[in-house]
């Protein structure tokens, strides 16, 4: 359905080059999120209840009937991860098994089929090797990489499908965030319900957060902090991220408790805080406990942390008709020094202690 490419690589992989790259048109110094792409993509296809071998062929449209049930019923899942360029020429990938295993837990909450990690890791490798070049020059950003596995049956039946294509593209970019964040907490809105689909990468649980996001931004937000769906009480996520609340010496993040991504980020970050070593509670925190820390002066920094921002400071939140004004990031000690550590062991500037990177 996907079409087929020519010259099998070394590593088995078919590929088909672009002969017309796009790349002597970036500049690294000045490149936006999602903004041009890189020459090639990886694509794959599940048919019989098998892999067929993936293709690596040039960046560009897919040929899909308007009758697939991905396109009909949301039957797609996604991963997001980075590779980084360090100062001796490495390409570095950040834990990419934990994307796979999560892609993989994503596939199963849909009734998709697992991708192998051979597939997965070992398809991603020889695109970014192929389009290397694409990686920016260390300290100018990163390779966004996105995967996505979504179904290819050309059906309208609801049922779960039997085809399915995982493809995978990148492009670079520098910042997600440029500023701190001003965030809107929502109670109108909310993201996941107990038993959805909320702990995982599912394209529909963000087409469903788009009006929130709108609106916050229409009123001057940056983005809006979830609750949960049950009471309208307790923090989850901030935007697309996971966030973080710095109380006095210790700092409290929301548990995973079905209704929240379990970020590899989050899970970094919660590591190098204990290696410093800071206390971190993983719990429920309500609103009504932001806002009573705050009056007492004992919330000192709020941070949200995922793929493309690593880790992005609130500035202030806003609840119903209060403010939450926290202090300038200039005075901050924690996210700070966690984004400056994460940043450093990413790109090959500190060691890596938690033999956390994959080199390409």
């Amino acid at each position: 359905m996907l079409g087929a490419s020519a010259s099998p690589s070394a590593a088995g992989i078919i590929t088909d080059r672009n002969p017309e790259s796009r790349l002597s048109s970036v500049d690294f110094n000045n490149i936006a999120f999602s903004s041009v792409f890189s020459d090639h993509m990886l694509l794959a296809e599940f048919h019989d209840g098998a892999w067929e071998a993936a293709r690596l062929r040039p960046y560009g449209p897919l040929p899909l009937p308007p009758n697939v049930s991905a396109l009909q019923y949301g039957v797609s899942v996604f991963e997001g991860l980075k590779a980084h360029r360090s100062p001796r020429d490495e390409i570095l990938l950040f834990r990419p098994w934990e994307n796979a295993r999560r892609l993989n837990r994503s596939a199963s909450r849909l009734v998709m089929p697992s991708v192998p990690e051979e597939l997965f890791l070992g398809g991603l490798k020889e695109l970014i090797r192929l389009d290397r070049n694409w990686v920016p020059p260390t300290g100018k950003g990163a390779l966004y990489i996105r995967p996505c596995l979504f179904s290819i049956d050309g059906s309208v039946r609801v049922k779960p499908a039997d085809q399915y294509a995982l493809a995978i593209f990148t492009f670079p970019f520098g910042n997600y965030y440029a500023e701190p964040l001003d965030v809107l907490i929502t109670e109108r809105y909310v993201r996941a319900f107990p038993g959805g689909t909320g702990d995982v990468k599912s394209a529909g649980n963000y087409a469903a957060s788009l009006l929130a996001d709108q609106e916050a931004r229409a009123a001057g937000f940056g983005t809006v902090l979830w609750l949960d769906a049950r009471e309208r009480r307790f923090v989850e996520e901030c935007g697309v991220m996971n966030v973080f609340f710095v109380l006095d010496d210790r700092v409290v993040t929301p548990s995973l408790s079905g209704t929240i991504i379990p970020g590899v980020t989050r899970d970094g970050v919660i590591t190098l805080l204990r290696d410093m070593p800071i206390e971190v509670e993983e719990r429920r925190i309500s609103v009504q406990e932001i806002l009573e820390t705050h009056r007492a002066g004992r919330l000192l920094e709020c941070f949200g942390t995922g793929t493309a921002a690593t880790v992005a400071h609130i500035n202030r939140l806003h609840y119903k008709d209060q403010d939450v004004e926290l202090p300038p990031v200039t005075s901050r000690k924690i996210g700070p020094f966690v984004h400056e550590r994460l940043v450093a062991i990413v790109t090959g500037n500190a060691p890596d202690q938690h033999n956390w990177i994959d080199k390409v």
